[in-house]
């Protein structure tokens, strides 16, 4: 009977140990909530463009480039978004010999915006075209949708200055004293 019983003993031992695993699944949910970010633009006029000489028979340009335009759509959505320009008619200031003001029309301004490169993970960038300005907004770089990302562009300023414009306005004393240079205030908008 001893036999029996530890045939009986390593029989019910090797079911236990050969019987499978009878454990209870363990589920759990993680959460993380991705809030939206804001639509930005930084935008610049050139620190400089280039000086003109009126030669009485043809148009002159001055020129300048502004670097290190960036627009950042972080809304997190496929909403469309344009940076537009405004701008106002450029005018030499009078001075005291100089006592008119002087004014160029902001029509002859184009601004092309030129490559715009899309930063990693962005959508793709958005394709852009020469823009004449106004005194109402215009829009230089416009994304119809996808534009999620950051992008970076380096516009290129012209100034048409035609052939019988005034010349900048001295401040003081004609030929001797400062000049007032045709100023135009540009205001951006990102929306």
């Amino acid at each position: 009977m001893k036999t029996a019983g530890i045939i009986a003993a390593t029989g019910i031992l090797l079911s236990v140990a050969l019987s499978p695993a009878q454990a209870t699944p363990n589920t759990d949910d993680i959460n993380s909530t991705v809030s939206a970010g804001f639509l930005t633009a930084f935008a610049t006029a050139p620190d400089t463009m280039t000086g003109v000489t009126l030669n009485g028979s043809t148009s002159q340009y001055s020129t300048g480039t502004a670097t290190g335009w960036t627009v950042t759509n972080a809304r997190g959505t496929n909403a469309a978004w344009s940076l537009s320009a405004s701008a106002t008619n450029f005018t030499s200031a009078a001075g005291t010999a100089d006592t008119t003001v002087r004014t160029l029309p902001i029509g002859n301004l184009v601004i092309t915006p030129g490559t715009v490169t899309a930063g990693s993970g962005s959508d793709a960038a958005p394709s852009t075209s020469a823009v004449t300005m106004s005194t109402s907004a215009q829009a230089l770089v416009t994304s119809p949708s996808l534009g999620k990302g950051s992008y970076t562009l380096s516009p290129e300023y012209s100034l048409e200055v035609p052939a019988n414009a005034f010349r900048s306005n001295f401040s003081g004393t004609v030929g001797s004293s400062d000049v007032n240079p045709y100023v135009s205030t540009i205001t951006f908008t990102i929306a």
